[in-house]
């Protein structure tokens, strides 16, 4: 591994397998640019690489891995793969089915973490993440429990698809509805974080019973609304005044922040001095009130609200409480 590899601390699961606690993110990188970006992220130290069906990239991430293992830059057990099974995959056996798809699409034997990708099980349809109605409206399938969704996830997990299990974008109660009603706690619940929706909340209660959060949107960049209005947390004065002092970017800061609150952090970049100032951040450390001060940022504004095509009218629309 490089000297930067060797420095990023990694996170226990509570199955016992570990995380580098920074991963690259590969949502929104598009085919033709993203197998360079991992290649990059692999040279640069990043062992931890967050992938989805959804993301529609997963081949070309896949070709990018491959290569750098039959290179000998890297070997499969130092590398954290994640993928996960998007609403429209959450009938009975269907989550197999999309596991299955994604180890095809990435080339690999198995995953070392799958998540439940969204709650909010939609119509039962192969060649459509969001099937909608005439009228534009997402269409539900309320028969899917999603305790059985995770039942048939331990037993993907019994077949040696994954290594670990764990879901995406849970409120607190649907999380405890799982431990509740099977044998497994989920290692991870991966949520969007930052400055302006710090998740303290969620944070301490998945604390409380060994789930550890990984945030995806560090900087607040993808969702489904952008207001205008918004200042990015990379011009927010304390957030310079912070990379200033520490001589690195301001979206070192950010992620920084979060690994020093036992959160893992998926950022993602197509640039590689980006890619590697965002991994190379583990030679200086915050003090607690300057950890406090970027706490006091937070104003619970999302910008993946989960609200388009009327999908927050599902039962299951994970906002509805406050954590």
């Amino acid at each position: 591994m490089s000297g930067i590899a060797t420095k990023v601390p990694f996170l226990t699961l509570n199955d016992g397998n570990r995380m580098p606690i920074i991963g690259l993110g590969t949502y929104e990188a598009p085919p033709g640019v993203v197998e360079n970006v991992v290649r990059v992220a692999i040279d640069a130290g990043y062992r931890h690489f967050d992938c989805a069906d959804f993301y529609e990239n997963e081949h070309e991430v896949g070709q990018a891995i491959r290569d750098a293992i039959r290179d000998g830059k890297v070997k499969r057990d130092e590398l954290f793969i994640t993928t996960k099974v998007w609403p429209n995959w959450h009938g009975k056996g269907r989550p197999t089915l999309s596991a299955k798809r994604s180890l095809k699409n990435l080339g690999l034997p198995y995953v070392d973490l799958l998540l439940i990708h969204w709650p909010t099980p939609l119509k039962q349809v192969d060649d459509n993440f969001y099937p909608t109605d005439a009228t534009g409206q997402a269409l539900f399938d309320n028969t899917i429990e999603l305790i059985d969704v995770w039942k048939e996830f331990e037993q993907i997990k019994k077949d040696g698809l994954t290594r670990s299990i764990g879901v995406s974008n849970f409120n607190s109660q649907q999380i405890e509805d799982l431990i509740k009603n099977s044998s497994t706690v989920p290692v991870v619940n991966q949520v969007e974080c930052h400055p302006y929706l710090s998740q303290e909340k969620l944070l301490n209660w998945c604390e409380s019973r060994g789930i550890k959060l990984t945030a995806y949107s560090p900087l607040a960049r993808s969702g489904t609304v952008e207001e205008k209005n918004t200042t990015s947390p990379l011009d927010i004065p304390v957030i310079k005044q912070l990379a200033s002092k520490y001589g690195v970017s301001a979206a070192a800061i950010c992620i920084k922040w979060q690994t020093q609150r036992g959160v893992s952090v998926i950022p993602k970049s197509a640039t590689k001095e980006r890619i590697i100032a965002n991994i190379d951040l583990f030679n200086f450390n915050l003090t607690d009130s300057e950890v406090k001060a970027i706490n006091d940022l937070n104003r619970d504004w999302r910008n993946n609200t989960w609200t388009q095509f009327g999908i927050n009218k599902h039962r299951n629309w994970p906002f509805a409480i406050p954590f």
